[in-house]
């Protein structure tokens, strides 16, 4: 039984990459993403991939607070995926992240 359960929650892990047939080109975002809240500058400090969403530790470069959010992964590329160390805009809505940006690529809208 555990054995299942375990196998149904690798597949439901694992479902959105097998719908990537292609990989797809970086594209930054053009506009705020749609439902944002709040815009933030962040340092990234650390990222767990290991979870479907993922997290990553991030510190508010206005007030130096450490929040933890959690993010959608592009597993097909397309949007960017934070690294550690990059300093980003953040677009959050609540605890998720719902899009990030270099500050030059933030400038631009």
């Amino acid at each position: 039984m555990r054995g299942a359960v375990l196998l149904a929650a690798l597949c439901v892990v694992a479902q959105p990459a097998a719908g990537c047939t292609i990989s797809n080109p970086y594209r930054p975002l053009t506009a705020r993403p749609a439902g944002t809240e709040q815009m933030l500058l962040m340092d990234v400090l650390a990222l767990d991939l290991s979870r479907y969403p993922a997290i990553a530790r991030l510190r508010n470069v206005a007030d130096g607070k450490v929040r933890t959010i959690s993010y959608w992964r592009a597993i097909c590329g397309g949007r960017r995926d934070p690294a550690r160390g990059e300093r980003l805009m953040v677009y959050l809505r609540g605890a998720e992240a719902l899009g990030w940006a270099t500050p030059a690529e933030a400038k631009a809208f």
